[in-house]
C-alpha cells in the first residue's frame, strides 16, 4: 500500500534542549552603580507615546481636544497627567469671574455677568455696601427734620382743609335742620345726620311714633327724609373727595421722600460704576460684557426708587429683610483668585457634583423669589479656564452624567438645571447659559477609548486625542535607571529601609518578571510601589538594616504562598490519585498537556491529559469540549486548524475519512485559547498510527496550518506546574516540557525548577516546528510517523468506501 508521497521527502528534525544559560535571568548587582548614575530626576517613566498624546492634546486649544487616557491601573496615567499639569498657569485674559443676577423683567431667567478674572468679588460687595447704605440712609431719611418738618406740613394742610369742608358742611345741614352725629361702634366710627326739631335732636325713629299719635305731620316728615337723603349722597361724595385728597397727600409725602432718596442712591452707585468703567475693553466681548453690567446696575437703582416706600420703615424681621433685599445680591459661580486650582479631579461625578444644581427651597417660596440665589456651581464651573480630569468608571456610573457632559462639549454652554432624572420636581428656573470654556481629561482602561469610539458616534468629535499608556515598556538601561529612581521615590515617600544594590539587581529583575519578557519591563508602578511597601515589612520582620535580594526572594516567596491556596488543593489531589495523570511511561492517543488556571491576582499552570480516539468514519474530529458546550471560540479554532493540517501533511492523495475525538480529561470549566493544539494534535497522530508517546513530556504551544509551532502566554507557570507534579510523582531525570522555540524569552522560572534542570534534573526542550515535537516524543524519525499515521489514514479511508458500497 502506497502511504503519502511526502513521507520519503521529510527530513529528520530534532528538538533543541535549552541549556541553563538559556533559562536563567538576573540583572548584575553591579550594574546598579551605573543605572544610578543615569537615573533620572523626574516622575515621569517610560510611556513616550503617552506624553507626546498628552502634550498634543493640552497644547492645542480648539474645539474637540478633549484627551482621553486609556491604560491599565497603575502604570503611571495619573502620575504623568499630574506631572505635565502641576506647573499649568491660564492666560489671565481669558478668564472670568462669573456671577449671576437678579432677572427684572424675567425672574424665572436669571442673567450671567462676566468680571475680569478675580474682579468679581470687589464688585460684588460693592454692590452690596451700596444697597447697605442705601438702606441705612433710607430709614434715616424717614427720620430726619427736615422730612418730618415737610411731612408734618403736608399733612397739617390735609387736616386743616377737611375740617374746614366738614364745617361748611355741618353749617349746611343746620341750616337745613339736620346735626352731624358721629356714632361708634365697637372700633368702627361713622357719620349720621339727625333731624333737629324746635332745637331739640329728633330721630327719624321718634318723629314716625309722632305722627302716628297724629302729633307730627307726616308730610313733614317726608319732607324731612327727602332732604336727609340727599344730604347723605352729598356726604359720601364729601368723603370720596377727602379720601382722594388723603391720597393726593401720601402720593406728595412719597414724592417729597422720593425727591429726597434719589440722589442719594445716585450717589451711592457711582461707586459700582467707578468699579466698572476700569474694566478693559479692548474687545468687542469685553465691551458687551461690561454694557450689561451697567445695565445690572441701572436695572437696580430703578428698582429701588420703585421700591422705596417698602423699605423706608424696619422690616418685621431679619428674614424679611434678608428676603427683600436678596434680589440685589450676586451669586458668584466662579472666582478666580490666587490660590484657584485649575486642575480639578472630580471623584464623584454625579449629576449635581458634575454640573451644579438649583438649590431646594421653602414651601412659601415658589422659587422664583430671588431664585438666582438658589443656582450652585459645579465642577464644570471650578475649571472653566483650566481641565477637569474625570474617571471614565465614576462617570458612567452616574446617571446621566455622560450624556450630559457630551450636550456641554457639543453645544460649549453650560447650564445649570436640576438632574434630568429622579425624583426632582422639574425647575422652574433658567439660568442664562454660560460658555463651557474648560478642556476635558477622562482616564479609562485598558481598550475604553476603542469601545466608546465604536459605540458612540460622537466621541471621536468630542475627544480627538487618545494617549494610550502601556503595561510594559522595553528593557533599555534608560528605563532601567528611571525605574530604579522611581524605586528610590518610594522609598523615601514611604520612609522604608534602604535597598542595597543587591536588593535592586533582585527587584528591577522581578519588574522584568511581571512584563513576562526579557524585553521589557512591566509599567505597573502600582505593583512596584507595593512589592517596596512588603519588602520593607520582609526586611523589618527579619531585624535587617536594608533591603536586600534575600529579603526580596522572601517577600516574592510569601506573595506566592499567599496566593497559591487552589495550586496547594491541585497537589494534593495529584498525590491522592484524584488527577490522573502520568509523569513517565509511554502511552497510545494520550499527552500531557499544560493548562494555566488564573484567580485575577494569581495564576498557575496545571497539567491535563488530552486524549484522542480514532477509528474509520465521516464524523471528522470531534472537540469533546465544543460538544459539551465548555470550549471557547479560539479553542474552536484551534480545532479546525487540527484537522486542516492533518489533512495537508498525511492525507494529499485521498479523502480523509476518519471519526476521532479529542478530549481534556478531567476538566468541568470553560476551556479556551490555542495552547494546547500541539498537545492535542501529538495525542491525535498517536491514536491515528497507534504510535506510543512519553509521558514524561509535557507539552505546550499553539499549532499553525503550515506545522509551525508558535508562542504562547503563561509559560513560566506552565513549566512550574508540570515540575511540581513531576516531584509529587517522582523525578525520572528524564522529565521536561517541551515548548516553542519563540517562549525562550519569557522563561522566568522559580530557582526550585532552576536548581533541578542544573542537576540535570528536569529539561526543556523548545521547537519551531511540529515534527520536532513528534520526534521528541515518539522517538522516531519524522518520516516513519509520517509514514505510520498516512498508511492508517488510507486504510480507513478504504474501509468507509468499501462499507458504503
Amino acid at each position: 500500500m502506497n502511504t503519502s508521497s511526502t513521507s520519503s521527502a521529510v527530513p529528520q528534525v530534532f528538538a533543541q534542549e535549552l541549556a541553563l544559560s538559556d533559562i536563567q535571568f538576573d540583572i548584575p548587582e553591579s550594574k546598579i552603580a551605573v543605572l544610578k548614575a543615569k537615573a533620572p530626576n523626574k516622575p515621569i517613566v517610560g510611556q513616550l507615546r503617552a506624553v507626546s498624546a498628552l502634550e498634543l492634546g493640552l497644547g492645542i486649544r480648539d474645539e474637540g481636544y478633549n484627551i482621553f487616557i486609556m491604560g491599565a491601573p497603575g502604570t503611571g496615567r495619573r502620575t504623568v497627567l499630574s506631572s505635565l499639569l502641576k506647573d499649568y498657569k491660564p492666560n489671565t485674559a481669558d478668564l472670568q469671574d462669573i456671577g449671576y443676577v437678579y432677572n427684572y423683567r424675567r425672574p424665572s431667567e436669571p442673567i450671567a455677568l462676566f468680571f475680569p478674572a478675580g474682579a468679581g468679588k470687589k464688585f460684588q460687595h460693592t454692590v452690596k455696601h451700596t444697597i447697605d447704605s442705601i438702606y441705612k440712609q433710607a430709614v434715616e431719611l424717614e427720620k430726619s427734620e427736615s422730612f418730618l418738618s415737610a411731612k408734618k406740613k403736608v399733612l397739617a394742610a390735609v387736616d386743616s382743609e377737611e375740617n374746614s369742608l366738614l364745617a361748611e358742611f355741618e353749617v349746611k345741614m343746620l341750616e337745613q335742620g339736620f346735626k352731624l352725629l358721629q356714632i361708634k361702634e365697637d372700633a368702627n366710627q361713622s357719620i349720621d345726620l339727625v333731624p333737629i326739631i324746635k332745637g331739640k335732636e329728633m330721630p327719624f325713629g321718634e318723629l314716625q311714633a309722632l305722627v302716628s299719635r297724629k302729633k307730627f305731620s307726616e308730610k313733614a316728615l317726608n319732607s324731612l327724609r327727602e332732604v336727609y337723603y340727599a344730604s347723605l349722597d352729598e356726604l359720601s361724595d364729601l368723603f370720596a373727595m377727602l379720601k382722594r385728597k388723603r391720597a393726593e397727600s401720601e402720593e406728595k409725602l412719597k414724592q417729597l421722600y422720593l425727591d429726597l432718596l434719589k440722589p442719594i442712591i445716585a450717589a451711592e452707585f457711582e461707586a459700582p460704576r467707578a468699579i466698572v468703567g476700569t474694566y478693559p475693553a479692548e474687545t468687542e466681548t469685553q465691551q458687551k460684557n461690561n454694557e450689561k453690567i451697567m445695565a445690572f446696575l441701572k436695572k437696580t437703582e430703578s428698582d429701588l426708587i420703585a421700591r422705596a416706600v417698602s423699605y423706608a420703615v424696619p422690616f418685621k424681621s431679619p428674614r424679611h429683610k434678608k428676603v427683600f433685599f436678596g434680589r440685589y445680591a450676586i451669586n458668584l459661580i466662579c472666582e478666580n483668585t490666587d490660590d484657584t486650582p485649575y486642575v480639578i479631579n472630580e471623584n464623584q461625578p454625579n449629576f449635581a457634583n458634575l454640573f451644579g444644581t438649583v438649590e431646594g427651597h421653602g414651601d412659601d417660596d415658589d422659587g422664583l423669589i430671588n431664585g438666582h440665589l438658589h443656582l450652585r456651581g459645579g465642577a464644570v464651573h471650578r475649571a472653566l479656564g483650566g481641565f477637569l480630569v474625570l474617571r471614565l468608571k465614576d462617570l458612567l456610573e452616574e446617571e446621566d452624567s455622560w450624556v450630559y457632559l457630551k450636550r456641554v462639549l457639543q453645544s460649549g454652554q453650560i447650564t445649570i438645571q436640576m438632574p434630568p432624572a429622579g425624583t426632582h420636581s422639574p425647575a422652574l428656573l433658567k439660568p442664562e447659559p454660560i460658555p463651557a470654556r474648560f478642556k476635558v481629561i477622562i482616564i479609562g482602561g485598558e481598550y475604553s477609548y476603542e469601545i466608546l469610539y465604536q459605540e458612540d458616534p460622537d466621541f471621536y468629535k468630542l475627544f480627538k486625542v487618545c494617549a494610550e499608556f502601556d503595561s510594559v515598556m522595553p528593557l533599555t538601561d534608560e528605563n532601567l535607571a528611571a525605574v530604579l529612581s522611581l524605586i528610590e521615590t518610594f522609598v523615601k515617600n514611604r520612609h522604608s529601609l534602604p535597598f542595597s544594590d543587591s536588593g535592586y539587581a533582585k527587584l528591577l529583575a522581578y519588574t522584568v518578571e511581571l512584563s513576562e519578557s526579557r524585553h521589557l519591563i512591566s509599567a505597573q508602578f502600582t505593583k512596584i510601589a507595593d512589592f517596596v511597601a512588603e519588602a520593607n515589612y520582609t526586611a523589618k520582620a527579619a531585624g535587617s538594616d536594608c533591603i536586600t535580594d534575600a529579603v526580596i526572594a522572601k517577600t516574592i516567596e510569601r506573595r506566592h504562598y499567599l496566593s497559591a491556596l487552589p495550586e496547594e488543593k491541585f497537589a494534593e489531589m495529584v498525590q491522592l490519585k484524584e488527577i490522573l495523570i502520568d509523569a513517565s511511561g509511554t502511552a497510545v492517543g494520550k499527552v500531557n498537556g499544560l493548562a494555566v488556571e488564573e484567580r485575577g491576582f494569581h495564576t498557575f499552570g496545571i497539567p491535563v491529559s488530552v486524549t484522542a480516539q480514532a477509528s474509520p468514519g465521516t464524523a471528522g474530529i470531534i472537540n469533546i469540549e465544543r460538544e459539551a458546550g465548555l470550549s471557547g471560540e479560539i479553542y474552536d479554532k484551534a480545532h479546525l486548524i487540527i484537522s486542516s493540517l492533518l489533512r495537508q501533511k498525511y492525507a494529499l492523495t485521498f479523502p480523509l475519512s476518519i471519526s476521532a475525538a479529542i478530549c481534556f480529561e478531567q476538566s468541568y470549566g470553560m476551556i479556551d485559547g490555542d495552547s494546547a493544539s500541539c498537545a492535542e494534535f501529538f495525542a491525535l497522530l498517536s491514536a491515528i498510527g497507534k504510535i506510543p508517546l512519553r509521558q514524561d513530556i509535557a507539552v505546550t504551544g499553539s499549532l499553525n496550518q503550515l506545522g509551525m509551532v508558535q508562542p504562547v502566554g503563561g509559560i513560566s507557570e506552565k513549566i512550574t506546574g508540570f515540575f511540581d507534579t513531576c516531584t509529587i510523582l517522582g523525578l525520572t531525570g528524564t522529565q521536561g516540557v517541551l515548548i516553542p522555540k519563540q517562549n525562550k524569552n519569557n522563561l522566568f522560572l522559580p530557582e526550585r525548577v532552576i536548581k533541578a534542570i542544573a542537576e540535570k534534573q528536569f529539561r526543556i526542550w523548545a521547537v519551531g516546528h511540529i515534527d520536532e515535537g513528534i520526534e521528541l516524543l515518539s522517538g522516531l524519525e519524522t518520516a516513519t510517523v509520517t509514514a505510520a499515521v498516512s498508511a492508517a489514514l488510507r486504510d480507513f479511508a478504504e474501509k468507509v468506501k468499501e462499507f458504503r458500497k
